[in-house]
């Protein structure tokens, strides 16, 4: 019975379709959505103009985007040069986390300096810092939680 009802809705449905197509008279449907188009277009051509005083990404130069990638491998290679320290052995690997990240905090800050001096909306710097600050978080409280497991095993004395 379902299949019916189902197979006699299509049939109507495409039926409705085809009419729209061959039928030139606007329907009081149509013709009020036309002007919203109409709307819709201008919004759409008004936010297609780039405005001067934008931002866009494409403009910064290969200079600022190779000093953000050394900047970034710095900020990384000291949160695992932090992490490798035995006193963040003898504490919980979420403390340790925190307590990691935020030592290395000030190599971070180096990052959004360099995009504030190519101007970069603080906005979309901060967005940038936030991800890159979540991604080494969750790798270093991953191998912090491993490590802190194979002790308590007694693989790793």
């Amino acid at each position: 019975m379902k299949k019916i009802t189902l197979l006699i809705f299509c049939t109507l449905f495409l039926h409705a379709c085809a009419d729209e197509k061959t039928n030139n008279n606007p329907t009081p449907a149509t013709a009020s959505t036309q002007p919203q188009a109409k709307t819709t277009q201008a919004i759409a051509d008004s936010a297609a103009k780039p405005k001067s005083t934008s931002w866009n990404g494409s403009i910064l130069s290969d200079a600022t985007i190779k000093q953000v990638q050394e900047d970034k491998y710095i900020y990384t290679q000291c949160v695992y040069k932090e992490a490798q320290k035995k006193g963040y052995k003898k504490i919980e690997s979420r403390v340790a986390t925190d307590a990691v990240i935020k030592q290395c905090e000030p190599e971070l800050s180096k990052i959004r300096e360099t995009f504030v001096n190519d101007g970069v909306p603080e906005v979309i710097a901060d967005r940038y810092l936030k991800k890159t600050r979540i991604d080494i978080t969750r790798r270093i409280l991953k191998s912090l939680m491993f490590a802190e497991a194979a002790r308590k095993s007694g693989a790793i004395q």
